[in-house]
């Protein structure tokens, strides 16, 4: 009995408080009936400033905050892991799958006013083009086209026929249309001049240099908090920060894998950053949970 008024006694703060589970209320109030000495100790509870007064109940007021503070973390922690997961699946399965020339992937018909129509293969499901003046003065435009697949058309759209766009200059001079392959063979002019003499167009090389910059500072940031270890907070804060490296790299490997180069740079550099930053808010709410955890350990001892 003594030790059930024990219990009874360490629990009446947050009883009074109203900060008990439903079945702690009716084990409270079951042993209020039938003992006077734990009425007493309840009544006093109830008394203003009573609470704060209690030494033994702030380890426990504490541990029911930090509690409920986890909870909402990890349900935030989850939230972004899904988000995670479906900005990845959208970066793998959208890739560009670049197509490499063929006879008939893509031809061209005049139309209007000096303008084009370009027919793609059914295989093509997204197209781009450019339409610049010859940079040597020439009296002609050059059009560069590209075309792609995806994994998601691939897998999960349905045909719709044939692509096509209609390309206009609004200039009096012809158009040559070069086809891009984007995979290291050398530029088709499949209309226009057939003088034309091949190029072959090198990725952009601006990923491997961001990742580069995101491991030199983990490393760098690494070696600090080996030299700060005896001040805790600065160690805290500095690892909070390290985790921004550490996301950007987990989604550079993401959306390029271990490639550093890339044909569609402007799409791999805001889908990496955006993922990062997804990852970067979820390793914070991780961390925070990792040190709620110790924390509470810390209470409960």
């Amino acid at each position: 009995m003594r030790n059930e008024c024990n219990i009874i006694r360490d629990i009446l703060p947050l009883y009074a408080e109203d900060m008990v589970s439903p079945d702690t209320v009716s084990y409270v109030e079951e042993h209020l009936k039938s003992c006077e000495a734990c009425r007493r100790e309840y009544e006093q509870a109830k008394e203003p400033g009573r609470v704060k007064g209690k030494r033994d109940a702030v380890p426990l007021l504490k541990l029911r905050k930090k509690m409920a503070v986890k909870k909402i973390q990890t349900i935030l922690l989850t939230a972004l892991c899904v988000a995670a997961l479906l900005v990845s699946a959208f970066a793998v399965l959208d890739a560009p799958v670049y197509l490499p020339y063929s006879e008939g992937l893509v031809t061209a018909e005049p139309v209007g006013d000096g303008g084009l129509c370009l027919i793609f293969d059914e295989e093509v499901t997204e197209c781009d083009y450019c339409v610049y003046p010859d940079p040597d003065g020439g009296s002609f435009y050059y059009c560069d086209v590209q075309a792609w697949t995806s994994l998601w058309d691939r897998w999960f759209s349905d045909s719709n026929g044939k692509l096509s766009v209609t390309v206009s200059t609004g200039g009096p001079y012809p158009i040559k249309a070069v086809y891009i392959p984007n995979d290291g063979n050398e530029t088709v002019c499949f209309y226009g001049d057939a003088d034309y003499e091949g190029s072959i167009v090198l990725p952009r090389l601006s990923l491997g240099y961001y990742l580069f910059l995101a491991v030199a500072a983990l490393v760098a940031l690494v070696i600090v908090c080996i030299l700060v270890k005896n001040k805790p907070e600065l160690r805290m804060n500095i690892e909070r920060i390290g985790l921004y490296p550490v996301a950007y790299i987990i989604s550079h490997c993401i959306v390029s894998g271990f490639c550093t180069a890339s044909y569609s740079l402007p799409r791999d550099f805001f889908l990496i950053v955006f993922l990062s930053l997804i990852l970067y808010s979820g390793l914070l709410l991780a961390y925070g949970i990792w040190r709620l955890k110790r924390e509470m350990k810390e209470i409960n001892q």
